[in-house]
């Protein structure tokens, strides 16, 4: 194959990752406002347990995410592509059928464990088809997509709850996962091919890759603040005197999609950690304005500071992790980088939750905001750029 058709097909298998894993985005941002009220409005939960079943999904990708990196690295990157979203679908129809708050936690912990397969391998074919010198760039286009999802989902299910109530929700996160399953059988194979077997990766090391552990831990600190908000934004929304949270996920939608389109260009250009530095302070920043003020105008500008701080962010931390894991061990990197994330979700979710029902959404945002604060501690130590693990070492 020649190189421009190498580089179309590259561009093709982009598009159709990009489309695949938009329809379970959209889906995953149907359910941030839809599953709180479900679970407070209809099951009459407290505010802490909502937020523990949505956060829940960590506990599965936490479990799933060393396995489907290794059967990534090994097998390739299409087969958990389609199985993803196929959880997904399964799920919805088990919120149809189920009503209680058991029935929500299962359902949830197997969207956790098709949001892991499908997130894993989309990122790694899209770390595949990159360009090494526009790496950043890509990840940061393909991660616009998950914030389109997210803006249009909140949109989508506020109308749908009014109009029609729950059940339609979920028949709509559904079809979304169900089209996401189908445009993936499109996609090939994008795994290098290797002469050798990848390295046997012992578990801790998948866990927790040696690539992923600095990047994962800023994560880790700032994906606290991002699961308390996408947990409690529709029930916070509703406390400050909105009668919906449409306003807020849209200025927060808007801020990350307007950041992202220039973030990965920025980080490809000057560094990554001259992108991830002003960006940790604007998160720190953003959720400090949520805990401090609690009017509309207030909560939009704060809103906005966040998305802008976790839009610049997120790429350029995942693109240390690409750039430091061997190519045989990038699906792993990836994951473990991941694993940071789902280890924070049940403390923005449950733990976020119980602070707010103690003393209010200051005391849970402030704690949320103290705790991205935290990851600016670990940037010194991420400016020795290192190529880790287990190939890099036997």
């Amino acid at each position: 194959m020649t190189s421009d058709a190498a580089t179309q097909t590259g561009k093709l298998t982009f598009a159709l990752v990009c489309l695949s894993t938009l329809g379970n985005f959209v889906a995953q941002g149907l359910l941030y406002p839809a599953l709180p009220l479900y679970l407070t409005r209809e099951l009459h939960t407290s505010k802490a347990v909502a937020g523990l079943v949505v956060s829940v999904l960590a506990l599965t990708s936490i479990a799933v995410r060393p396995w489907a990196g290794g059967f990534i690295d090994r097998v390739g990157r299409r087969p958990l592509l389609i199985a993803g979203p196929i959880l997904g679908t399964v799920s919805a129809l088990g919120l149809l059928t189920l009503e209680s708050v058991l029935a929500v936690l299962i359902m949830r912990l197997i969207q956790g464990a098709g949001s892991a397969m499908t997130y894993s391998s989309a990122v790694a074919a899209v770390a595949d088809v990159a360009p090494p010198e526009r790496r950043a760039g890509y990840l940061a286009l393909f991660s616009t997509f998950f914030y389109v999802g997210f803006a249009l989902g909140p949109f989508i299910a506020e109308l749908l709850i009014e109009s029609s109530g729950f059940a339609a929700v979920w028949w709509t996160v559904g079809s979304f996962t169900a089209f996401g399953a189908v445009v993936a059988t499109f996609v090939r194979e994008t795994k290098p091919v290797s002469t050798t077997a990848p390295p046997k990766v012992p578990m801790l090391h998948r866990l927790f890759h040696p690539a992923a552990r600095l990047p994962g831990m800023v994560f880790f600190c700032t994906g606290i603040g991002w699961t308390a908000i996408a947990s409690f934004l529709s029930l916070y929304a509703r406390d400050i005197g909105l009668s919906n949270s449409d306003i807020l996920f849209v200025a927060l939608s808007i801020s990350v999609l307007a950041t992202r389109f220039i973030s990965g260009g920025l980080a490809d250009r000057f560094g990554r950690l001259a992108v991830v530095v002003p960006s940790i302070v604007l998160v720190t920043a953003g959720l400090t304005g949520l805990a401090v003020f609690d009017t509309p105008t207030a909560a939009v500008i704060s809103l906005a500071v966040f998305g802008v701080g976790y839009s610049g962010g997120f790429p350029a931390l995942l693109t240390m992790v690409v750039d430091r894991a061997p190519e045989r061990e990038r699906g792993v990197a990836m994951s473990s980088f991941n694993v940071f994330f789902d280890i924070g979700a049940p403390i923005g979710g449950y733990g976020v939750g119980q602070l707010i029902d103690w003393g209010g959404f200051p005391m849970g945002f402030g704690f949320s905001a103290l705790a991205a604060g935290v990851g600016l501690l670990f940037l010194p130590a991420m400016r020795r750029p290192t190529t880790a693990g287990v190939a890099a070492t036997t």
